[in-house]
């Protein structure tokens, strides 16, 4: 197989043409759909003095995929697809497509896509090897009455199970601190998704972002970044929802409430980086992945969410610890591309038959 310069496609979901609408309930979130495009733009202007060909082409159903991938000359797939119209899960397959028709993709596979989307399966994961996270009940879909029993402590994060960007939590209606605002909660949550939620404990603390990239099979760690609270307005509780993501201007004077490198000892630092790649390790990550977490009052650290493939857009999380560990984006981007390169390499060596 030539490994010289393997064209690169970079797959992004199309976002939804119509305007972006104040108020508009978040199963559309057009926001965060939008940004897609930051991402793709990144990229490109990363792979704009690279040797091989690089294209990119848009997506919004797993149907568009099979034509795509078969006419489509290159062997690397940067994906960049977050959601497709199919269903809100539907974009995990990517990977196992581009598998099929014989391409190699960035990111993570689809066993590690489904399983990190999937906040309930991922806590039964990061459980299952001795990895705090916060206690939760899962409500399955289309059930918005509050269960006998089975609630965790007050106060209560009531957040959709199957969904990316913080999307469909609201800092001021998401948050429960009695049984009549848990009510109140839910039906907010149910106006956002009729898909399953999560009822969680809510651990008030500082909150840390941890993000990590592969790089010649290692993982590694990057700075360790801290949403700074302090900026928040006294009104706002301390989480960080959809409009914080998404929306400039929540937090006045600020595009994201983030210190990175957090002002943290080294001891901590330590310590939130090496959970991080424990919770990788458990959940089959690869290439890149953010990894958020909590501290209580004691210190104790709880996992609050895996995010395989997280935004690559320049503002976001990721970027900003690669810019705090002095790697350019550009490097970051083209060690995407040879680990892909090299699952490819590898993959062909497995269906040649020994000693053909």
């Amino acid at each position: 197989m030539d490994r010289r310069s393997p064209g690169v496609l970079i797959l992004y979901n199309k976002p939804d043409p119509s305007p972006i609408q104040e108020g508009r309930p978040s199963p559309t979130a057009l926001e965060s759909e939008q940004g897609v495009l930051k991402e793709v733009q990144a990229v490109r202007q990363a792979l704009r003095d690279s040797p091989c060909s690089v294209r990119a082409s848009g997506v919004r159903s797993l149907r568009d995929l099979p034509p795509l991938l078969a006419r489509a000359p290159e062997r690397i797939v940067i994906n960049l697809v977050e959601s497709l119209t199919d269903s809100p899960t539907a974009f995990n397959f990517v990977p196992a497509l581009c598998d099929a028709f014989g391409k190699s993709c960035t990111g993570g596979d689809s066993d590690a896509l489904s399983l990190t989307l999937d906040k309930a399966l991922t806590k039964s994961r990061l459980q299952a090897v001795g990895l705090r996270v916060p206690p939760a009940l899962y409500l399955p879909a289309g059930v918005s009455e509050i269960p006998a029993s089975g609630l965790p402590p007050f106060p209560i994060l009531v957040k959709p199970a199957t969904a990316a960007g913080s999307e469909g939590v609201d800092a001021h209606r998401s948050l429960a601190r009695s049984p009549s605002e848990l009510r109140r909660a839910l039906r907010f949550a149910r106006s956002q998704t009729h898909g399953p939620l999560l009822l969680e404990r809510f651990i008030a603390g500082r909150e840390f972002n941890i993000s990590l990239i592969e790089q010649e099979g290692r993982i590694i760690p990057l700075p360790v970044s801290e949403v700074d609270f302090s900026l928040f307005p006294p009104d706002r509780p301390p989480i960080v929802d959809y409009a914080v993501k998404w929306r400039p201007g929540t937090i006045p004077g600020h595009l994201s409430p983030r210190r990175c490198p957090a002002r943290i000892p080294d001891s901590l630092a330590c310590r939130l980086q090496q959970t991080a790649v424990q919770a990788w390790r458990a959940c089959g990550c690869r290439d890149y992945v953010r990894v958020d977490m909590r501290m209580d009052r004691q210190g104790r650290l709880y996992i609050l969410d895996v995010n395989q493939n997280p935004d690559l857009s320049p503002l976001a999380g990721l970027p900003a610890a690669l810019r705090a560990a002095h790697i350019p984006f550009t490097s970051f981007v083209l060690g995407l591309i040879e680990n892909a390169k090299h699952r490819l390499v590898e993959s062909v060596r497995r269906r040649v038959p020994h000693g053909a």
